[in-house]
């Protein structure tokens, strides 16, 4: 997941996905698009996505 996180703040296109609104399997294959493995629950299970979702990190 850290890497992932990462990884949305260093490229456009993740950065551009992230504002949209999206669901957890959306953002699962976002992620698999990019070649990260998260489930569904991993992603749950994060503060951030809790709290509104990753478009909180731009």
């Amino acid at each position: 997941m850290k890497s992932f996180l990462k990884a949305i703040l260093e490229n456009p296109d993740l950065q551009k996905a992230m504002q949209e609104e999206i669901s957890t399997e959306q953002l699962v294959e976002i992620a698999a698009k990019h070649g990260y493995q998260l489930t569904v629950d991993e992603v749950n299970a994060n503060p951030l996505w809790q709290a509104g979702g990753f478009k909180h990190l731009l």
